[in-house]
C-alpha cells in the first residue's frame, strides 16, 4: 500500500459520504493501493441536482507529472477516510499535471 502505513483506518461507504467530507482535505494526498503513486485532491465542486440521494458533487485530483492512467476504479487511501474505491476519469491537464475526476450523483 504505497509503503505508507495507515493504522486503524476507517472504511466508509461512498454512498454515506458527501462533499463536506472532502472540503477540508483539499491539498492532501490520497495514496493509490498497491502503487507508489498518490493523487492530490485539488477541488470539490457541488452541483444542483433533483436527486433524492443527496448532494451531487465531483472531486478533482492532480496526478504526478507523466502519470498515465485510464478511466477505471482506483482504490485510494486517506488517513482520515480509509480506503475508498472510486471510479476516476482522466480530464484535461492543468499546468501540465494530469487530472482525474470522480463524479457522485
Amino acid at each position: 500500500m504505497s509503503g505508507i502505513d495507515f493504522p486503524e483506518l476507517s472504511v466508509f461507504d461512498l454512498a454515506e459520504l458527501g462533499p463536506q467530507h472532502f472540503d477540508d482535505l483539499i491539498g492532501t494526498r490520497f495514496a493509490i493501493v498497491d502503487s507508489e503513486l498518490a493523487f492530490t485532491l485539488r477541488a470539490v465542486e457541488r452541483y444542483r441536482s433533483p436527486s433524492p440521494r443527496g448532494q451531487a458533487f465531483s472531486l478533482t485530483f492532480a496526478a504526478p507529472a507523466k502519470t498515465r492512467g485510464a478511466q477505471g476504479t482506483y482504490h485510494l487511501v486517506h488517513p482520515q477516510l480509509g480506503e475508498l474505491a472510486m471510479f476516476l476519469v482522466p480530464i484535461a491537464p492543468v499546468d501540465g499535471a494530469p487530472q482525474f475526476e470522480a463524479v457522485f450523483n
